[in-house]
């Protein structure tokens, strides 16, 4: 069922991408985040019902079935910044969140230990959902303003009544498979951006370079960030904020680079002239990199010190080319950004290597002295 449910995310994901594809500029960026977040908003909030209270019973097939026909509208939405058509978007994502809150009253009234959380879901989720609702009735700065402030109270929600929450019972592992599956959704439509922008430059010398950097590219992204589970172990307490929430702007990023390795192979003949273009695919590896390096602060294996401060230095040379780099062939760019996901990735090893000495070091309990004092020196 949660491979089926992830399915039409596939079809928002590609939705976003488009539209960023076709727009670029400032405002084509502004309304690419503003859309996506309330996307990954919408898959998380049923992926950590699931995590807790999936009962894969018929009315559970049934609620999760009519929420994916909301993303689905939610989906349709995407690109119409008509009045209608962002009121079409928000009443599509009231219904999303409404399915969401009918199956939070359905475990309160079958899980009783978790009322006490589940109350604080129904009361913050209920009131960014009026938010949502309201604002398909205005029109303007107001209706921006109500959805910040309908998404502000849902993220805070959890944060707030984490302490509550915490007494949930929650699957880590399925939820680390789970933000990988949509990872991988995302990493997808990067896929999709070098195989369908190399057939329709007809296999150009210049358009192939491009596009064979761009999926290297796309490779190492996901090796970097399927080996970030062998170094991060995220802390206990509010600290799981940080690894959940942070992967938004890591997907952001990653649909990013995807647009950004399709433009790259439209304009691969040309100078990287186009500055939005390059903000794609430098500057969304960059927010890449910088969700890891939050991940990685957030995590109880630390890692050295001077491998976080090399891969700061690799992200003020992405977000340099993105900001410069317009006198640059298309070419070279892409070349580039390549090298420097690949040094992002090296350091990334790097980090899973030490990582595991560090595991190791600590199972090695020092020597003891007779008497059950431990002996000088450091355990190696």
């Amino acid at each position: 069922m949660e491979l089926f449910f992830d399915l039409v995310f596939v079809a928002a994901v590609a939705r976003l991408a488009t539209m960023l594809i076709e727009r670029h500029d400032a405002i084509g960026f502004a309304r690419f985040i503003g859309l996506f977040v309330p996307v990954a908003w919408a898959w998380m909030g049923y992926t950590y019902y699931a995590n807790r209270f999936d009962t894969d019973d018929v009315p559970y097939r049934a609620m999760v079935s009519a929420g994916m026909a909301a993303v689905a509208a939610m989906a349709v939405a995407i690109g119409d910044f008509s009045d209608e058509g962002l009121m079409r978007f928000a009443l599509a994502y009231v219904a999303v969140r409404l399915v969401l809150l009918l199956m939070y009253v359905r475990a309160r009234q079958h899980v009783p230990e978790m009322r006490t959380a589940i109350n604080l879901y129904l009361l913050g989720f209920g009131a960014g959902a009026l938010c949502w609702v309201a604002s398909a009735f205005v029109t303007g700065p107001a209706r921006e303003l109500l959805w910040f402030a309908g998404l502000a109270l849902e993220f805070g929600t959890p944060i707030v009544g984490w302490r509550v929450i915490a007494t949930a019972p929650i699957d880590r592992h399925h939820l680390e498979e789970r933000f990988g599956l949509f990872t991988i959704i995302v990493l997808g439509e990067a896929v999709i951006a070098v195989v369908i922008g190399t057939d329709v430059s007809d296999w150009a010398p210049q358009s192939v370079l491009v596009g064979a950097a761009g999926f290297a590219g796309v490779v190492a992204l996901w090796w970097t960030y399927f080996d970030l589970n062998g170094a991060v172990q995220p802390k206990r307490g509010w600290w799981a904020f940080v690894f959940a929430y942070g992967h938004v702007p890591l997907w952001i990023a990653l649909t990013a680079f995807g647009a950004g390795v399709k433009l790259a192979i439209k304009h691969a003949e040309e100078i990287a002239h186009d500055p939005g273009s390059r903000w794609a695919l430098a500057g969304g590896a960059a927010l890449f990199l910088i969700a890891l390096t939050f991940f990685h602060l957030a995590s109880s294996r630390r890692e050295p010190p001077l491998i976080s401060l090399l891969r700061l230095v690799v992200v003020a040379g992405l977000l340099v080319l993105a900001a410069a780099g317009g006198h640059l062939p298309q070419t070279t760019l892409s070349v580039v950004v390549t090298v420097a996901i690949l040094l992002g990735l090296m350091l990334e090893a790097l980090s899973v290597r030490e990582s595991e000495r560090g595991a190791l070091a600590r199972l090695v309990q020092p020597a003891q002295r007779p008497g059950g004092l431990p002996a000088r020196g450091r355990a190696t």
